[in-house]
């Protein structure tokens, strides 16, 4: 069977009807200002122009997902997005699934193939969207469960002796981290919201629900909100603690300098 792909110059057909769909998470936002769009395509997100054979589409939150093409194909679009990335992760994050072209019907088989009917740009898409958003969140996940590992000793410490045994130098560093992750994570790609494509293709929407559950899109998101709120709760703790020992050594400053004053009436006195 000969599927043509849309995009690219002209197209490109294949002999199998399979393809590799891949996101790359770059990192936090993405310019795409100027971008050179491909001509026709979808604006929602956005398909960057691309070589024949390969179609792209960017995520203004920071992700790319690149579907066909060759690897230096890939590798030269990432490369020329790479200036317009804020924030860039050290190591992208990417997931990967692969496509099956001209199925019965769309959908998902028992092994994780995705199934379309044809390479319509509006099914593209849907691949990317939830590809794009699964890769956002598997950043999220690991960044929220080593900013929970991070607070834990003291959390812990906490519950076992009833004081922060640490310094309050580090353990400002450990919560400016933790607000810092649960900004950015509060601030994510929201996973279930359904694409605007949608609107003009309701046909597709068994396809978006089908891959917004073998992604679980859906319960990944609600575990990072159940992170959000410990994270925010265990922070609140530590910032009212720190703010204790705070007033605490200060408390303890002022009663030093009244008793320094009053041994000073005291002994100026004895000399009078």
């Amino acid at each position: 069977m000969a599927t043509r792909m849309p995009g690219g110059e002209g197209g490109s057909t294949m002999s199998n009807g399979r393809l590799v769909a891949r996101a790359v998470l770059l990192g936090e936002r993405l310019d795409l200002r100027g971008v050179a769009a491909a001509e026709g395509g979808l604006g929602d997100p956005v398909q960057l122009a691309a070589p024949a054979g390969l179609v792209a589409f960017a995520f203004r939150w920071g992700a790319v997902t690149l579907i066909g093409g060759t690897a230096a194909q890939q590798a030269t679009l990432l490369e020329a997005l790479r200036p317009r990335v804020t924030a860039p992760l050290p190591d992208p994050v990417e997931e990967r699934a692969e496509l099956l072209l001209g199925a019965a019907e769309d959908g998902i088989d028992p092994r994780g193939t995705i199934l379309l009917k044809d390479p319509s740009l509006a099914r593209l898409a849907l691949v990317a969207d939830a590809l794009a958003k699964s890769a956002a969140l598997a950043h999220q996940e690991t960044t929220l469960t080593g900013t929970i590992d991070a607070m834990e000793p003291f959390v812990a410490a906490l519950a076992a002796t009833g004081r922060l045994a640490a310094s309050t130098r580090a353990l400002q560093r450990t919560i400016g981290a933790a607000l810092s992750a649960r900004s950015r994570a509060t601030t994510r790609v929201q996973a279930d919201d359904k694409p605007d494509l949608l609107w003009d293709h309701p046909e597709l929407e068994r396809l978006f629900e089908r891959l917004v559950d073998e992604f679980e899109l859906v319960e990944r998101s609600a575990a990072l909100d159940r992170k959000l709120a410990l994270i925010g709760e265990a922070t609140t703790t530590l910032l009212t603690l720190v703010q204790s020992r705070r007033t605490y050594v200060v408390e303890i400053a002022i009663v030093l300098l009244i008793l320094i004053e009053v041994v000073k009436g005291f002994y100026e006195s004895l000399l009078g």
